[in-house]
């Protein structure tokens, strides 16, 4: 985690200007220059960069009905049976996978060519549009679709995280493709120790990280962030250092984030070793725009310091907090790719390191002078990141 910076989106590598937000047709960035200010992975200010640009929307992505609503690919079963290993694609041309009406392919909107990602031999099916519409009656504190919610009318169903159906065996990203590695479905009822620690005390903000604020309920790894009765607070992280870590591949994580002022979740990676040590930022997002969410990637002194800021994207799309997203992230030998729902997003040849990374997962709670700022009366705890997967492919 680190500070960000105030512009736009930085195009110093390429941004990717085809394929466009799935079912949105938004822009993949705005277009200002990216702040190149010190980073800091304990909450210190953010950096004060440049500003925001003015660059019109893409409107490469394509809208909705391009592809094709998923109920008009084929008739139920076209795709294959739902749970059996149909395929679905995410980004690609939509429709072309046969959708069927009770979990299969899930149409997304515009068409992104070669760069998006297509999921093959495994059912997804189970994970898609009912997951991702928010609760229309009861909800809790921690916001809509929490499986905490138990109001009349409540949406739990389409919340549930959960599925015994095994992740897809391979995937396709950027023309490549690759097998699974490594996952976590989180469908036990305790969080596996052989997979993950939650004991980290170093970052991030001014919560305490506690082991209890990580658990799992629903088929979700859930990251409370929560106040405490002397007025402090406490939150929830996972990391896999010194359990697992890879080199070159891609992850994905399918997760809902947590809104509010001072929110502040994160998936991330760090070196497990190097000098200097190289962090990657799959997503951030400021708990008080929860539309936004930044890329990013930085290299820090081995002696500690100030981390330097090599390249940053930022992105706008819907409500992060409203419904759960997929937020994946492409290493190769000499690029980096970011991908929302199965576009591209963002992409760099800068700062590409060739040591082991291991993942790490939280939610923090900023502070008077970070990045995200402290939390105020408008913030409701407790609050949770809500994680379905996560699965690592190379």
């Amino acid at each position: 985690m680190s500070t960000g910076g105030t512009g736009g989106v930085d195009s110093g590598d390429g941004s990717l200007g085809s394929g466009g937000v799935p079912g949105t047709g938004g822009a993949t960035g705005t277009g200002g220059v990216t702040a190149k200010g010190g980073a800091s992975r304990t909450g210190g200010a953010s950096a004060a960069g440049g500003t925001t640009g003015t660059g019109g929307t893409s409107s490469t992505g394509g809208t909705q009905g391009t592809g094709g609503p998923s109920i008009t690919g084929g008739t139920a079963g076209t795709g294959g049976t739902p749970g059996a290993g149909g395929s679905r694609t995410m980004g690609g041309s939509t429709g072309t996978g046969g959708a069927s009406s009770t979990g299969g392919a899930r149409a997304s909107g515009g068409t992104v060519g070669t760069g998006g990602v297509v999921v093959t031999g495994g059912a997804t099916g189970n994970r898609d549009a009912a997951l991702d519409a928010p609760d229309v009656a009861t909800v809790d504190a921690r916001g809509p679709d929490s499986p905490a919610d138990t109001g009349t009318g409540d949406d739990a169903a389409a919340f549930a995280c959960g599925s015994s159906a095994p992740p897809p065996s391979s995937v396709t990203v950027g023309g490549v493709t690759y097998s699974l590695s490594w996952s976590d479905e989180f469908n036990a009822t305790a969080l596996d120790s052989t997979h993950w620690n939650n004991t980290a005390t170093w970052c991030c903000g001014q919560g305490t990280n506690l082991p209890q604020n990580a658990y799992l309920i629903g088929g979700c790894l859930e990251l409370k962030a929560a106040q405490t009765a002397g007025g402090g607070y406490t939150s929830g992280w996972v990391d896999t250092q010194g359990k697992y870590t890879f080199t070159r591949g891609y992850v994905e994580i399918r997760a809902r984030l947590p809104k509010g002022q001072g929110m502040w979740p994160a998936l991330w990676m760090d070196e497990a070793s190097g000098n200097p040590a190289a962090e990657f930022d799959i997503m951030e997002m400021l708990g008080n725009a929860p539309t936004t969410i930044y890329q990013t990637n930085h290299l820090w002194p081995s002696g500690g310091g100030a981390g330097t800021q090599v390249h940053q994207c930022i992105f706008k799309g819907p409500d992060f907090s409203a419904g759960f997203h997929v937020f994946g992230f492409q290493i190769q030998a000499t690029q980096i790719t970011w991908y929302v729902d199965g576009a591209p997003t963002c992409t760099t040849n800068q700062g590409v390191n060739a040591n082991p990374v291991y993942l790490m997962l939280n939610t923090a709670v900023g502070g008077a002078g970070s990045w995200p700022g402290a939390p105020d009366q408008t913030t409701v705890f407790p609050n949770t990141m809500d994680i379905d997967y996560v699965r690592v492919y190379q």
